[in-house]
């Protein structure tokens, strides 16, 4: 609101922390499939203005309704029943690779530029805000980094032109009626029409390469699959052949 807004960004306020925020700590940690995962850590100083950021200013940040990670009475369970619901019986299940590192400032500056206009915060403070953005939020590299906070709301609203341009895309593929779904970096989309995956995928890579960030496939996590066939996996949970919706069983052992 604006009160609080005056109060954050009158000069000397967060001074301190923007000339010189204290380094996030790091951990590191082995994926599945070989390589690192850094995660970050923010120190108090820096997490106490993210969580105004949060609440103040990203709380109010448009994103796709395509989005079910990290949005409130949003969950794998929703994400999955969008699908199930439908009935639909044909899945393209596409993985974007390092989904937040690939989001950089400029990439959440553009998107904060093209959507100003849907965003509730005084127009005053645009300059000191995005300044401050890109110090609290965002690490050396201008990378969003894994483990902050701030990340998750930052790249579902970075990545609503992307959804925005998917959605239209298979809109324009005749008699589709696809529904879709983004989990964070985890895509799923399902039809009852046969046979349509190559157009599906051409129209996810059409998307990519007309919008920012820079997102890329992961090559190795691109599964099309038929519910006729057996079950379908999405985020983790089983879509059964009668279409509703269960535990998978390597998440039931844990």
């Amino acid at each position: 609101n604006l009160i609080d807004a005056e109060t954050l960004m009158r000069k000397g306020f967060t001074s301190e922390v923007m000339r010189s925020p204290e380094l996030p700590k790091k951990w590191y940690i082995p994926k599945r499939n070989g390589g690192i995962r850094t995660i970050y850590h923010p120190s108090s100083k820096v997490k106490l203005i993210q969580y105004w950021l949060i609440n103040n200013v990203f709380s109010n940040l448009p994103i796709h309704n395509a989005s079910y990670a990290f949005v409130k009475k949003r969950s794998i369970k929703s994400n999955a029943l969008m699908h199930a619901t439908a009935k639909n019986k044909y899945y393209v299940k596409v993985d974007l690779k390092d989904f937040f590192p690939s989001i950089k400032y400029s990439n959440f500056e553009h998107a904060f530029n093209t959507y100003r206009d849907l965003i509730e915060f005084p127009r005053i403070y645009d300059q000191e805000l995005l300044q401050l953005i890109k110090t609290i939020c965002f690490i050396s590299d201008s990378s969003l980094p894994i483990g902050f906070p701030t990340s998750p709301i930052i790249a579902n609203f970075v990545a609503r032109e992307f959804d925005e341009k998917l959605t239209l895309n298979l809109n324009s593929i005749d008699s589709l009626n696809a529904i879709y779904t983004r989990y964070a970096d985890d895509i799923i989309i399902s039809t009852n029409r046969r046979g349509k995956s190559a157009q599906i995928l051409n129209a996810i890579k059409s998307s990519i390469r007309k919008v920012e960030p820079n997102f890329k496939i992961n090559n190795d996590k691109i599964h099309i699959c038929s519910a006729s066939g057996g079950s379908i996996i999405a985020t983790g949970l089983k879509i059964c052949h009668d279409f509703h919706v269960t535990l998978h069983r390597s998440m039931k052992d844990k």
